[in-house]
């Protein structure tokens, strides 16, 4: 006899993981629109179709909702994975503002509404850490207070409000402006590598 439970269980799974995406893809519509100051379970559930018991099987709380919505928007529509090396923080920056040209609407309201950087301070406080990270590995030894000045400059530099500024007071696209942005970080890189080495040859090192 056939056992048709992994089948049921499959069929429900996939159910629920449709069901989510509809549920965030309505967060991120609302977000673009603009049109709340505050996003409620009831705003979700009329956009999206879905039960508000539904929602809240999902998402028990409005902050789990936002976290998860914040999530989805970083890795499925914009699909920007943090930095691994410290080249890669221009390299993905490049590249990502083409992906910002799709949705323009959407970034500048996560990059400027109080709702939109709530969604993504998750994903931003983790790129940080990233670009940190690899700031650290690379330029093992060089000071404290010049790490944390460029990693301050290359959080502002590897940003969607970067985005956002140079596309309506410059009218730059997204091609022009990776390109730009992207040869700022890698300037800055460039020097902080130049100067740190120049600084071990210098102590023997």
């Amino acid at each position: 006899m056939t056992n048709a439970m992994p089948s049921s269980v499959s069929l429900r799974d996939e159910h629920a993981a449709a069901a989510r995406e509809r549920i965030l893809s309505a967060v991120a519509e609302l977000v673009e629109r603009g049109e709340l100051e505050e996003l409620t379970m009831p705003d979700v559930a009329t956009a999206s179709g879905i039960s508000l018991r539904t929602i809240y099987r999902y998402y028990p709380t409005r902050e789990k909702l936002i976290e998860a919505a914040g999530r989805w928007i970083g890795k499925e529509l914009m699909r920007h994975p943090y930095p691994r090396t410290l080249d890669e923080v221009a390299d993905l920056f490049e590249v990502g503002c083409l992906d910002f040209d799709k949705r323009p609407g959407l970034v500048r309201a996560l990059a400027l509404s109080q709702l939109g950087r709530r969604l993504r301070s998750y994903r931003r406080r983790e790129r940080l850490g990233a670009i940190s990270q690899v700031l650290r590995k690379e330029l093992t030894g060089a000071p404290q207070a010049e790490l944390r000045r460029a990693e301050a400059v290359l959080a502002y530099l590897h940003n969607m409000l970067a985005y956002t500024t140079l596309r309506e007071e410059s009218g730059l696209d997204g091609k022009e402006i990776g390109l730009g942005i992207a040869w700022a970080i890698r300037t800055l890189a460039d020097d902080l590598r130049r100067r740190y080495r120049r600084d071990q040859k210098e102590n023997g090192v």
